[in-house]
């Protein structure tokens, strides 16, 4: 479960001045040779026999640092460079309120894993020792900058957030909502802490029947507990990314709570962190488990600060259509981060087509989203849209239309692979009465040969008077007027439904002739709207209720 950070004014200040009285190590990091200096290193107070850091900071554009030590003792200082050797001094004393100055050359990007041993680490395969303690040094050094550049607020970005329903198997959109960004200088998502998730699991159940799915930040994951719970082994890339190298996590054999899978996936040149992938693991059986779970990607700043520019988290969701049969469908929330400086780790890619209304017709005004990015556009005269800098591989994209949001309906929906540096090309096009019958209404369909007469579905959406928010669990009640064949005084007629998570209920198999349907509204037991009217005269009809205030 992700929580949104703390939003604060932006400010890049990376170290504040030490206070009087502190024990401060201070110096720059340089390339080897050259003398020039390396931002984003990751600088490292340790103790004389501990491996583990006492405090971590990041170099600035500039290559100095300052680490401020907690008292006064023997310490060591470490700085890492991702690709190239961790650099560990001899001990040194540090005396109160004493400022030593050590400046540190490190050798340029090496093109080969550097060699290290971590204590404690478990491995699927005793072979790969060796290459797994050096990919997770690796992993664990972009980890640990991710964390302090939010935490020293080496950054000023803007956070999209979104939420989208899913259809299992082959992931198309159903519906999706999203968020703007504020500015913002902190963790654009937290987790529970490693120790947390590792005490409580990464999924439990709660009272009733409702699920809490959690996942990993990068404090989460550069953790000891993290390492402490998974064992490793060298993964292979698929044949589209064989730009990259994959170390792949599973829980420990002794791990009896619920945990997750996955692959941590860095650059197989120069083994920058790119992205992590996970799965929950001992889910109960549920169709299309494999795609309950989320990614976490990665990216650093020309200023060496790392960012998470974006994510997602999996969930199942079950529906309950208006016939009364469950429906298991996913939930997917996450978020986009656009900040300045980022360095394209891969060329992007581009998408362009036009977006036609149900007759064929192209349509001006409609938005087209690529879900997990936050790229949108408006459609031309001519209905035209183009989306640039899209992240390659799996991509969804939607458009939303003022007529087709007023029954909470995506106007369009339609998956793709984008490419690095290859430019796309795809149309969208509305969906027609039939198509939305077919959707909200498949058992209700006449058979074939049948001649029942076509029958009429009506949609109802509920949402806030102040925010405009979808409301679920609004019951609504549609009744008419019916007489019987043979009788003179008219019969009421009724159906209810409730809101699902969209805020709209649906009507199925309803009379459409000159019949008006009466539609009531209420939650927790008030009637919040009273009546309304509506005629159907076509196969689908739609009313919007006025906003519900609380």
């Amino acid at each position: 479960m992700w929580r949104p950070g703390v939003v604060r004014a932006a400010s890049l200040l990376l170290i504040a001045a030490p206070s009087l009285g502190a024990q401060v190590i201070r110096g720059r990091v340089t390339e080897t040779g050259s003398s020039a200096p390396i931002a984003g290193a990751l600088v490292s107070l340790l103790g004389e026999t501990e491996d583990s850091s006492l405090v971590s900071v990041l170099t600035e554009q500039s290559g100095e640092y300052a680490v401020r030590a907690p008292s006064i003792g023997r310490y060591r200082l470490a700085v890492k460079r991702i690709g190239v050797k961790r650099f560990v001094s001899a001990p040194f004393e540090l005396g109160s309120g004493e400022t030593r100055v050590l400046d540190v050359p490190i050798d340029a990007v090496a093109l080969t894993l550097p060699q290290v041993t971590v204590s404690g680490l478990c491995v699927t395969r005793t072979r790969e020792l060796s290459r797994v303690s050096s990919l997770w040094d690796e992993a664990r050094t972009a980890l640990e900058a991710t964390e302090i550049s939010m935490r020293d607020r080496l950054i000023e970005a803007q956070i999209s957030r979104y939420a989208g329903e899913l259809q299992p198997g082959n992931l198309r959109v159903l519906f999706d909502w999203r968020s703007e960004a504020q500015v913002m200088t902190e963790q654009p998502f937290t987790s529970m802490s490693g120790d947390s998730l590792s005490a409580i699991g990464y999924w439990r159940q709660l009272p009733g029947d409702s699920v809490e799915y959690l996942a990993p930040d990068a404090s989460a994951l550069a953790s000891n507990a993290f390492l402490r719970d998974h064992c490793f082994t060298v993964a292979n890339p698929p044949a589209s990314r064989r730009d990259l190298i994959g170390l792949a996590f599973i829980p420990a054999r002794e791990r009896r709570l619920p945990d997750i899978s996955g692959t941590i996936w860095l650059d197989a040149k120069t083994f920058e962190l790119r992205f992590i992938e996970f799965r929950y693991t001992r889910l109960p059986a549920i169709p299309n488990a494999e795609q309950v779970g989320g990614e976490v990607h990665f990216a650093r700043l020309g200023s060496g600060a790392w960012i998470v520019d974006r994510w997602f988290i999996r969930m199942p969701q079950v529906v309950v259509p208006p016939d009364d049969w469950p429906r298991r469908q996913l939930r997917e929330e996450g978020g986009a981060v656009s900040a300045k400086g980022v360095t394209a780790a891969i060329r992007p890619g581009s998408v362009a087509g036009v977006y036609r209304d149900s007759a064929g017709r192209p349509e001006a005004g409609a938005v087209i989203r690529a879900i997990g990015t936050n790229q949108q556009v408006v459609t031309g005269a001519n209905g035209a849209f183009q989306l640039d800098s899209l992240p390659p591989g799996g991509l969804s994209l939607v458009a939303h239309t003022l007529g087709y949001d007023a029954i909470a309906v995506l106007a369009a929906s339609r998956r793709l692979a984008v490419r690095s540096g290859r430019a796309e090309r795809i149309d969208l096009r509305a969906p027609n009465a039939g198509a939305l019958r077919r959707e909200f209404c498949p058992n209700t369909q006449p058979g074939f040969g049948a001649r029942r007469p076509v029958r009429g579905i009506l949609r109802v959406l509920m949402v806030d008077s102040a925010t405009a928010v979808p409301l679920p669990g609004v019951r609504f009640v549609v009744s008419w007027a019916l007489t019987a064949e043979g009788t003179e005084k008219p019969q009421e007629q009724y159906r209810q439904a409730i809101t699902d998570s969209r805020g709209a209920a649906t009507f199925c198999d309803l009379p459409i002739r000159d019949v008006e349907l009466s539609v009531m509204g209420s939650t927790g037991g008030r009637t919040h709207v009273t009546m309304t009217r509506a005629t159907t005269t076509g196969v689908v009809g739609h009313v919007v209720i006025g906003r519900l205030g609380r």
